[in-house]
């Protein structure tokens, strides 16, 4: 059997599954079944990072001077896609090995992809109309588009809907109207993968020592490093299917060696050393190959990815600890929200840019404050999607595969949890 143990059982330090530490008003009190709270604050991080990736070019016209310093980093804030894939498949490893791991079977298979579907779709669904409302309205008054998408039709919205628009395409600049919709699409393809991908898991786990586990990930990513190299882009046609799958298999192995390692103090220190000496070569390849001038060379972090998921799932300390908090875990659930929902903030200020340039040119006061405060509305747009979209979605959808007696129960116990809410709304208004 693969020793990454079933969900509630994780291998890992109490800290990160639990959240137990000295500070339990920071700390979340009941993290989720199965999760490892470092890794969660992780993806809020990935999520921001592609937020200032888009934004990098006002950030460098209106405020020269701190993009100087932070351009290294931003200009790669692309990579942040691939940081979620390999985060994708630690978790998904993590939940469904044991579940899955010993054969394929129709009912398995279809409630993991129902789970997944419940997941990412109704607020994937959502933003997509939302997407489509702007260009529809952009396109009827013949008024600027700062994105235009390369096809509006209704045969594009299917195939959006459906989440196949990647599958049969080689690149994905301006495929979806939504841009960063392309990657929920290639997630898909993923989930359809993974029910025969968990069938290697725990025999690969059988017959290879954690060191080939190590060097197995890496062979993983190594195709899409090696392309983006030589070719000097990581947007160079079919690349998308190496890079994301490869960091999806390497993140699924990463959750193995983390369930490989025997849990000690000594191990757990070192995971507290290994992280932010990790960290710290990513920001080294990025400084490095942007003064050199060979920005094509930062891709080769994503050999680090893997390396950093399994360091912070084994440490306690340090920044797993800092991961671990109560907002970076709170940024973690809401960051696929925040990923869905920031074009659909920067696109119209993009677009008030032309229709009212005395107003929000670049350099101009209100312009700067917007700029510095999107960030802040992408986590405010993630937090509504989560709140009122994902969250209540993936609960009514994956009751929709439960016995009769249990949709009861849940259709009860939502009742009675709306009407507190709502005898706890009555009870703040009141004087």
């Amino acid at each position: 059997m693969l020793r990454v143990p079933a969900a509630s059982s994780l291998s890992v330090p109490a800290s990160s599954l639990h959240g137990s530490a000295p500070a339990p008003s920071v700390l979340p009190e009941q993290p989720r079944p199965g999760e490892v709270l470092p890794l969660t604050g992780l993806r809020i991080v990935a999520a921001l990072w592609v937020v200032l990736f888009h934004i990098r070019g006002n950030l460098w016209t209106d405020f020269p001077g701190a993009a100087r310093y932070l351009n290294p980093i931003l200009e790669h804030g692309d990579l942040g896609v691939d940081l979620f894939f390999a985060l994708s498949g630690f978790v998904l490893t993590l939940n469904y090995a044991d579940r899955m791991g010993n054969r394929l079977t129709g009912m398995g298979t279809l409630r993991f992809l129902w789970a997944r579907l419940a997941r990412v779709w109704p607020a994937y669904f959502l933003t997509l109309n939302i997407a489509a409302l702007w260009q529809g309205a952009l396109m009827a008054t013949g008024s600027h588009n700062p994105v235009v998408p390369d096809e509006f039709s209704v045969a594009s919205y299917l195939r959006q809907a459906l989440l196949v628009v990647l599958w049969t395409e080689s690149d994905f600049d301006r495929l979806t109207w939504n841009g960063p919709a392309w990657s929920v699409s290639a997630e898909a393809l993923v989930y359809l993968l993974f029910p025969v991908l968990v069938l290697l898991l725990p025999r690969l786990g059988r017959v290879l020592r954690i060191r080939q586990l190590l060097l197995l990930g890496t062979a993983a990513v190594f195709p899409a490093v090696f392309f983006a190299v030589i070719t000097g882009s990581l947007y160079y046609p079919d690349l998308w299917m190496l890079r994301l799958l490869g960091a999806f298999i390497s993140g699924c192995l990463a959750c193995m060696v983390a369930g490989r390692i025997r849990r000690t103090a000594r191990t757990a220190r070192l995971g507290s050393v290994a992280a932010p000496v990790i960290v710290l070569m990513v920001l080294t390849v990025f400084y490095a190959s942007h003064y050199a001038d060979r920005n094509f060379l930062a891709c080769t972090v994503v050999l680090l990815f893997a390396p950093l998921l399994t360091a912070l799932a084994i440490s306690d300390g340090g920044l797993s600890r800092l991961l671990s908090t109560r907002p970076a875990v709170f940024g973690g659930h809401i960051s696929y929200g925040v990923y869905l929902a920031h074009m659909l903030i920067i696109e119209p200020l993009w677009w008030s840019q032309t229709e009212w340039p005395w107003l929000l040119a670049p350099k101009t006061p209100l312009f700067r404050v917007l700029l510095l405060v999107t960030p802040a509305l992408a986590c405010l747009g993630g937090y509504l999607l989560w709140r009122w979209v994902e969250e209540p979605s993936r609960r009514y959808m994956r009751a929709m595969l439960a016995p009769a007696s249990t949709v009861a129960s849940v259709s009860v116990m939502s009742t009675a949890s709306q009407r507190t809410e709502q005898r706890n709304g009555l009870a703040s208004r009141s004087p």
